[in-house]
């Protein structure tokens, strides 16, 4: 008895933030252990743009709804939502069973129709999906008439935090303070906010129940910045901090922004965080490093093809390569990185040697067309000078032609 009452007293004083959440199941792809994104807003693929981040990390399946790009095609709320249709799941099973996690950052309430957005609270309540909100002038509270606020609204009613009405703004830079008592949170453990200044985010207030890990420096101090929730069967979590546009570049360049996206849609999805930040740090860097040297050498395939090169060894070893990527995602995807290091040093060494094979096939292939090109011109030119040889050299040996007159 006495064992159970300290056990019960050790659950009350201990931080909301600090619970071992041990029964949780994490929120995956039955088939293939990934956590299921559909991010809706400001996902386009560009310079600014979070969605690359997204994007790279084998951990994720992502659908990217750039809703910003969608409201720039029409003039009208009905057909801007009736076009977002398009792109969301029809009914709310197939929201439950195709995404564990949803995102909306920098998008307007009223483009989203109330059937989603009940959808999407009803999927975190009862179904336990993950959700997060980003932010941005459309985000939150909102920024004037053009960008009414979202509340009331079900997607409000799942957010970890509390609207004011205060409006976005950019205001001067700041700095993201892990909250005391939680710099050991999974969500901002070993991650040097301090290098990573800060600029335009909404004003929000704490909701009874939530958990506060990161507060604003300034801008003003104190002002909740990363927030989360535990809403019924789901988890919620709000980042308000607008990641999109040409304002937040220090984020994008920074090299813990993308592993602390990975952060929130683990956490959102219920999925342990590594804990040794620098391999995950070290082996996201070597995975995007891959992708790009992978993506030179499908160019280099690609334009040595155009050349009729013969490319079936790389190709052949190429496949190869793909084989060692996905045993790489196999082992992240389980959380062994260690190993998923080793298997990538391996398909980093197989796509050096395509990367080799297909430039001297492209070699090969040039070798040909500049010969022919050689030939072409040096015997054009021989032509041409043996013509022009002999009407201005050998003209000499030609007799005069002579002069006549016509004459009736």
């Amino acid at each position: 008895m006495r064992k159970e009452f300290l056990a019960v007293a050790l659950l009350v004083l201990l931080p909301a933030g600090r619970l071992c959440h041990a029964a949780d199941t994490p929120r995956v792809d039955p088939q293939t252990g990934q956590v299921r994104v559909l991010f809706m807003g400001d996902a386009l693929f560009g310079a600014g743009f979070v969605t690359p981040m997204i994007a790279l990390d084998p951990m994720v399946k992502l659908t990217p709804v750039p809703v910003e790009f969608i409201t720039f095609q029409y003039a009208s709320i009905v057909e801007a939502a009736a076009s977002l249709r398009m792109y969301v799941p029809r009914t709310e099973q197939r929201m439950r069973e195709e995404y564990d996690v949803v995102i909306i950052a920098d998008a307007r309430e009223p483009f989203f129709p109330p059937n989603i957005q009940t959808w999407i609270k009803k999927g975190v309540i009862d179904g336990g999906m993950g959700f997060l909100m980003g932010g941005g002038p459309q985000s939150f509270s909102g920024q004037g008439d053009a960008h009414p606020s979202w509340d009331p609204s079900p997607v409000a009613d799942i957010l970890p935090c509390k609207l004011t009405g205060e409006a976005w703004g950019l205001g001067s830079q700041y700095r993201l303070v892990p909250e005391r008592g939680y710099e050991d949170h999974p969500l901002v453990r070993n991650i040097p906010w301090q290098q990573c200044p800060l600029f335009a985010h909404q004003r929000v207030g704490e909701r009874p129940g939530c958990v506060v890990v990161g507060r604003s420096d300034r801008n003003p101090p104190n002002s909740p910045i990363l927030l989360y929730m535990e809403m019924g069967e789901g988890r919620t979590e709000a980042f308000v901090f607008d990641w999109g546009g040409n304002g937040p570049q220090f984020f994008h360049r920074w090299e813990y922004g993308p592993l602390f996206m990975s952060n929130l849609i683990y956490y959102a999805a219920k999925v342990s965080i590594p804990e040794d930040v620098s391999l995950f740090l070290k082996l996201r860097t070597r995975l995007t490093s891959f992708y790009v040297t992978r993506s030179f050498a499908i160019s280099v395939i690609d334009f040595a093809e155009k050349f009729g090169g013969n490319l079936r060894r790389a190709e052949a070893e190429l496949g190869n390569a793909d084989l060692l990527r996905k045993e790489v995602v196999r082992l992240y995807i389980k959380g062994e990185y260690e190993d998923s290091m080793v298997a990538l040093d391996k398909a980093f060494a197989k796509i050096g040697e395509v990367t080799n094979i297909a430039l001297k096939a492209k070699d090969e292939a040039l070798m040909w067309v500049y010969l022919i090109e050689w030939f072409t011109v040096s015997g054009t030119a021989m032509v041409t000078g043996f013509i022009l040889w002999t009407l201005m050299v050998r003209r000499a040996a030609y007799r005069t032609v002579g002069v006549t007159r016509f004459q009736l």
